[in-house]
């Protein structure tokens, strides 16, 4: 049609009285008249009747590449095809638009005109979007926004420790994580906000209506939605965001991404926080640099200013007058203080109170503390090393002291952060290859016993989510994290003896004699046999507990299961948590001659021992995670 040779003005209208001949509309724009670029005048999208920039501007796109652009577009009920050629006429680039009306009787059949149009959409869509989130993709947003001015809430969102819940659960988590999370933030949208997934982790959010006051709050009101969503299938998962946001009025777009790109690596230096322009902090706002930063806690201004002057030089300082404005922020800046100075005898809560606060909510993990006080008696510091402090220092204050015990300190926890990091990821490899081998296992034991391959998984995923929720509400079961994933683990093999049950019983497709059932029951016993007979396993724990669950899982809590009909606690809690998943998968499954029933009857069933006796704290449990069981039961398994 056109091409990017330099032609005259005279040419150019030439060409343009042509083509007006076929086309309805032909005109020529500028470059500052094409949105993204200078507005002068009108905009070039008035000529179609909007108040606001289109959505895949052709003529932009043009411009950008050098060369041409088609597409095909309703205004009103009408559909028009618009093509956009890159032309340099007297030296100066333009673009050359076209458009015409599409008639319908004459290019297409009725049978097929709403395919084309809805192949043109599908198209559009599997173009523009996130396969795994459904959120618009960056190269959406570099065709559509990149380029552009607008009046809006931009905001930039990182989720936290998303790599760390890959290494930890793999990459299934991961991915699953974020789906979780767009999901989330796409159920608050409104139809003009746009959610794009930017790089990786990182979400994209525009906000087109939005009020500048309005911005922060929004913000505040995403992160707590995201911090309180459930991750299906992965209930030790909790989800946060460091999120940093900017309100433009009429300015560039790539410009605010790369702000609110900058204010978000701030808000990870303290995890789960929202950072905005208009944003006050509320107390000492720590420095947002590479050094390390001390936290000084004396109620005392002239202590603290001593010790700042002692440390400035090579940490940064913040400081709180009190032990409440101490923990405050603590909780704010979880991750952005990496040591605490703290004086035993202040007005409100003294500084061993602070400290047992830190210990239990776990913060001495993280952050040391080293204690202060003009106290130097033996009781006194015994009681601040019991308290778990790192340090102590006497005062009066000698410099060279201070600084080298701060300095020693940190470099002690870093240490034992990095030797952690590398147990942690020995132990999650380790894990993978135990986790291999069971899965290779459990999918022989499904094919010969004629399962479904979810079954095992199911099992496992129910038994975890079970006894994750059983220890948040009672600590009547010693379940530490470890016992309850070998707990989780052991769990896929509790069918394993019927790898000795004839195919005849197994897999029959008649309804089994009494004389078959009883055969069948045997499985219980063979399979804990089969780990009996592991005489050089015997005594480690994952066999222990397999073999609890493999022989006892089918008890009932009133004593009416096999084989032993034990009967209450006598039941070892590993088989009552497994025998209620496998209770349930069975019932919403089918099994044997039973048709499988929903989500919902399944636990009614249950929790009116229609189904089976079991302990009344389990069931509790399965009632208050039901939401979650059902929505994991409905996802495609995880890798085992």
């Amino acid at each position: 049609m056109t091409s990017k040779q330099d032609r005259t003005r005279e040419q150019m209208e030439e060409e343009m009285r042509q083509f007006r001949r076929v086309f309805a509309t032909v005109r020529l724009l500028k470059a500052e008249e094409i949105q993204g670029g200078k507005k002068s005048g009108k905009p070039c999208y008035a000529q179609w009747r909007r108040s606001r920039p289109c959505e895949n501007c052709v003529a932009r796109q043009a411009l950008e590449s050098g060369g041409q652009k088609t597409k095909l577009e309703y205004l009103g009920k009408e559909l028009y095809e618009i093509t956009a050629s890159c032309v340099v006429v007297d030296g100066q680039t333009c673009v050359l638009e076209l458009s015409r009306k599409m008639d319908h009787s004459i290019l297409l059949d009725p049978e097929n005109s709403g395919r084309l149009i809805s192949n043109i959409t599908d198209e559009r869509e599997r173009r523009y979007r996130d396969p795994l989130t459904g959120a618009y993709n960056r190269a959406y947003y570099d065709e559509n926004f990149r380029t552009r001015t607008m009046t809006a809430g931009v905001a930039m969102l990182d989720l936290d420790d998303l790599k760390f819940s890959s290494d930890v659960y793999g990459s299934d988590a991961g991915s699953t994580v974020l789906e979780t999370a767009a999901g989330t933030i796409r159920r608050g949208l409104t139809e003009k906000d746009r959610l794009i997934r930017f790089d990786g982790g990182k979400l994209l959010l525009l906000l087109p209506d939005i009020r500048q006051e309005q911005l922060s709050p929004r913000l505040e009101q995403i992160r707590l939605q995201l911090q309180a969503a459930s991750v299906p299938g992965y209930s030790r998962i909790r989800m946060s965001a460091s999120i940093g946001g900017v309100w433009i009025d009429d300015e560039s777009v790539d410009d605010a991404v790369q702000h609110a790109e900058r204010l978000m690596h701030y808000a990870r230096l303290q995890k789960n926080t929202v950072i905005t322009e208009r944003q006050p902090e509320p107390y000492a706002v720590l420095p947002v640099h590479h050094r390390q930063s001390v936290l000084i806690v004396d109620d005392s201004a002239m202590n603290r200013a001593l010790l700042a002057q002692m440390l400035n030089s090579q940490f940064d300082t913040a400081e709180a007058a009190c032990g409440e404005d101490c923990l405050r922020l603590l909780e704010q800046n979880p991750t952005g203080i990496s040591i605490v100075l703290l004086d035993i005898h202040m007005t409100g809560i003294d500084g061993f109170t602070v400290l047992e606060a830190m210990s239990q909510r776990g913060m001495l993990e993280d952050i040391p503390v080293i204690m202060i006080s003009s106290e130097d008696n033996v009781d006194t510091v015994r009681r601040a090393f019991d308290l778990g402090a790192s340090d102590y220092i006497s005062r009066p204050f000698d410099a060279k002291v201070v600084y080298q015990r701060v300095t020693n300190t940190i470099r002690m926890y870093a240490k034992q952060r990095r030797l952690s990091a590398m147990v942690a990821d020995q132990v999650s490899e380790k894990e993978k290859r135990s986790q291999m081998m069971i899965g290779i296992l459990s999918r022989v034991v499904e094919r010969r016993n004629g399962e479904t391959s979810t079954h095992v998984q199911h099992i496992r995923t129910l038994t975890g989510m079970l006894l994750d929720h059983l220890a948040q509400k009672t600590g009547r079961y010693p379940l530490t994290q470890e016992m309850r994933r070998t707990i989780s683990m052991a769990s896929v093999l509790h069918d394993i003896g019927k790898m000795e049950i004839g195919e005849h019983v197994l897999n029959s497709p008649e309804p089994r004699t009494p004389e078959e059932e009883e055969a069948m029951r045997q499985h219980t016993l063979l399979g804990a046999r089969m780990l009996e007979e592991l005489d050089a396993y015997r005594d480690e724990d994952f066999v222990r507990v397999a073999y609890q669950i493999c022989r006892w899982h089918h008890e009932r809590y009133d004593g009416s299961g096999y084989p032993d009909q034990l009967k209450g606690e006598q039941i070892p809690i590993a088989a009552q948590v497994v025998g209620l998943a496998d209770a349930y998968e069975t019932l919403i499954t089918g099994g044997g001659s039973q048709p499988p029933v929903p989500h919902a009857a399944a636990v009614q069933m249950l929790c009116t021992a229609e189904a089976g006796v079991f302990n009344p704290l389990l069931l509790d449990c399965l009632q208050e995670i039901e939401a979650e069981i059902d929505t994991a039961m409905r996802r495609e398994p995880e890798g085992l």
